[in-house]
């Protein structure tokens, strides 16, 4: 019998993404912190998306990041790599 909490990785990269768009039900939200907190390659995957939606974001009405933005998210995902 499969657990209540079992996720797997394809699933749950797929509740991050409605996480972060602030479409995740309360057992979802509970079902993916248990899974996020045994699987590394997925809570790396939730740090990289996290940020890079941060960082995303339109500044003052802009639809294209700038140089200087992209170098600093690319160097910041260097370093959650490391």
């Amino acid at each position: 019998m499969k657990s209540l909490f079992s996720l797997s990785c394809k699933t749950a990269t797929y509740l991050v993404s409605l996480k972060e768009a602030g479409k995740i039900s309360w057992m979802d939200a509970l079902r993916l912190r248990y899974h996020l907190a045994i699987c590394t390659f997925c809570k790396r995957f939730e740090q990289q998306t996290s940020f890079i939606i941060k960082h995303a974001k339109h500044e003052h009405g802009e639809e294209r990041l700038s140089d200087n933005v992209k170098t600093k998210i690319i160097q910041e995902l260097n370093t959650l790599e490391g």
